[in-house]
């Protein structure tokens, strides 16, 4: 979302940003960053696309018997994005995004995974419905500072609604910067309304990915609830955290828009995904 106008953390520099005659250096608001390591995993991003047989029907088929083929134990969290603005940088491109504590544990996974009879005849029989490129998956070092549902639920269908921006770091700078910078713009959001719009973020830094040093991907329940979070960022939060983010990086002017749906949640192993819902 920061272009020139894609698990809890405590309030601290709010007060500060806004009794300052000038922007702080982003060098000082590092020097108080706050404590992430609980908030941060390994996600890998599988390049997709839907096929000729494509139905919301079929895809939840499919989940379901992929739900009994994985270690639920080692997975986190999984989520399918179907793309929704023809502008996209990969106009057809969906993503499966999965969430896991460690490369170690993901590298183990997938390793059972390529060996399992199973799931080669799972793949062969969706792959008119949903083919996804597993070989070629791309890791990021994912951070998550707002709890998913700290501004408000999601539908029971696992339904939410996205927009990623591709971002570059400038002034020699690197995800140290990106990442101090994250508690100034929670705390500016819980500052805000954003109140029943479901609005969580995550800053994704890459190892090796052509198309940005990072992604920062915004996360609501619809996309009527993006709309409201576009006015408030606007009003609320681009007038002091837009100096401070412009320092260490820039993005995309237009962000990738996506219809997306939670298929697996360790928390919650018995949730039934519906794609034929968007609410």
């Amino acid at each position: 979302m920061f272009k020139s106008k894609l698990n809890l953390i405590v309030l601290v520099l709010v007060a500060m940003l806004m009794s300052c005659t000038e922007s702080p250096d982003i060098s000082k608001v590092a020097e108080e960053s706050f404590d992430l390591n609980d908030e941060t995993y390994v996600n890998e991003f599988v390049a997709c696309r839907t096929g000729a047989e494509y139905s919301p029907e079929l895809m939840n088929e499919m989940i379901s018997e992929w739900r009994n083929l994985i270690d639920a134990e080692a997975l986190i969290g999984g989520w399918i994005y179907l793309p929704a603005s023809d502008t996209n940088t990969y106009p057809e491109g969906a993503w499966w995004e999965l969430q896991w504590d460690s490369e170690v544990t993901a590298k183990e996974a997938w390793a059972t995974w390529i060996d399992n009879e199973q799931v080669a005849e799972w793949t062969e029989k969706y792959a008119k419905v949903f083919k996804c490129d597993g070989q070629n998956r791309n890791p990021f070092e994912a951070v998550f500072p707002i709890d998913a549902e700290e501004f408000g639920e999601f539908s029971d269908s696992g339904y939410f609604h996205s927009e990623v921006s591709l971002c570059n770091y400038v002034n020699g700078t690197s995800s140290d910067e990106a990442k101090a910078f994250l508690e100034s713009y929670t705390s500016a959001v819980r500052a805000s309304n954003y109140e029943g719009t479901g609005y969580h973020f995550g800053n994704y830094y890459a190892s090796n990915n052509p198309d940005a040093d990072f992604l920062w991907a915004e996360f609501t329940n619809s996309a009527v609830s993006t709309d409201k979070v576009a006015e408030l960022f606007t009003k609320d939060i681009e007038p002091t955290q837009f100096p401070l983010f412009s320092k260490f990086a820039s993005c995309s002017e237009s962000t990738d828009k996506y219809n997306g749906w939670t298929v697996f949640e360790r928390d919650e192993p018995n949730f039934n995904v519906n794609f034929a819902k968007m609410n």
